[in-house]
């Protein structure tokens, strides 16, 4: 990283010196490879990649059944732990309460 801009070349055209670094692949550009897209340099085939569309990771019931069964887990694990709670503070003795433990 300690390399100066001047001294690198071109990832593509190794004759040219670089002009910019690509901030997604840290590959360096000549003037003529990196374009600027929303206000950062970035290489062609970056940019490429960002252009393409997301393939949907589930279809059909998948999507709508996941985070259900995630939220019904969730639900579950905090029922057990407010239970485990209560039980706890359940089986404190009455002692403890009124004051009478402390003497």
């Amino acid at each position: 990283m300690s390399d100066a801009l001047s001294a690198t070349i071109c990832s593509v055209h190794h004759e040219r010196p670089a002009a910019a670094r690509c901030p997604s692949c840290h590959r360096f550009y000549c003037s003529e490879c990196i374009t600027e897209h929303e206000g950062k340099l970035t290489c062609a085939s970056c940019l490429e990649g960002a252009a393409e569309p997301e393939v949907e990771k589930g279809s059909g019931m998948g999507r709508f059944v996941a985070p259900v069964v995630q939220m019904l887990v969730a639900l579950a694990v905090c029922w057990l732990v407010f239970m485990f709670i209560a039980q706890f503070l359940g089986d404190i003795p009455d002692e403890f309460h009124d004051g009478t433990a402390w003497e």
